[in-house]
């Protein structure tokens, strides 16, 4: 996945989406009009917002798409932050500073792992290999299935949405983390 990019009045944002399968205007006289949005994968959510949306449900459909849209993280997949490791950078001592005895030390230690590593049989390293897989795997089900702050767009023309702009945070959470990968997108959405 690609960074996030700000560039001619256009936000190109790599996110997960649910598409919105219904929302629903709430009674009650406020300053704001409040919605019941349901959205596949997610649990049912109210919205305040000063906009007004277009009522709609699955027996009820609309031209336009709606999208509950959760902003990719890189550390969802365990992948560093670059601007952290910019910062640790920064903070850290540089390879010139080291003393020839810590270099010497490492060399020795780094040697001995790679005779550890190559006694292991080939079963070994596959196992090995495939348990990281798995807990990866596993860490990042945990993460998607925790409540996410979330953008609420609509489309405004082919693969171009619009934020609806919200009073307060639209908080979202998955129903099911077992139905994750078929109830949504990932992919890149400009925003305008």
């Amino acid at each position: 996945m690609n960074i996030p990019l700000f560039a001619n009045c256009r936000l190109r944002l790599p996110c997960i989406a649910f598409r919105v399968t219904e929302v629903k205007r709430k009674r009650g006289r406020t300053a704001h009009s409040t919605y019941g949005v349901k959205a596949d994968g997610l649990r049912d959510l109210l919205i305040t917002t000063d906009e007004t949306l277009i009522q709609f449900s699955r027996a009820k459909p609309i031209q336009r798409t709606f999208f509950l849209v959760r902003p990719w993280d890189r550390r969802l997949l365990g992948l560093p932050d670059f601007s952290e490791q910019l910062a640790f950078a920064d903070e850290g001592e540089s390879v010139g500073d080291w003393s020839e005895s810590e270099s010497e030390s490492e060399s020795e230690s780094e040697s001995d792992d790679t005779d550890e590593r190559s006694s292991n049989s080939p079963g070994e390293e596959k196992l090995s290999v495939d348990s990281d897989v798995h807990l990866r795997s596993l860490r990042l089900m945990v993460h998607l299935g925790q409540a996410f702050s979330a953008l609420l767009v609509a489309q405004q023309h082919v693969g171009e949405y619009k934020r609806v702009a919200s009073d307060q945070y639209i908080i979202a959470q998955v129903k099911d983390p077992a139905s994750i990968d078929i109830t949504m997108n990932i992919g890149t959405l400009d925003i305008l």
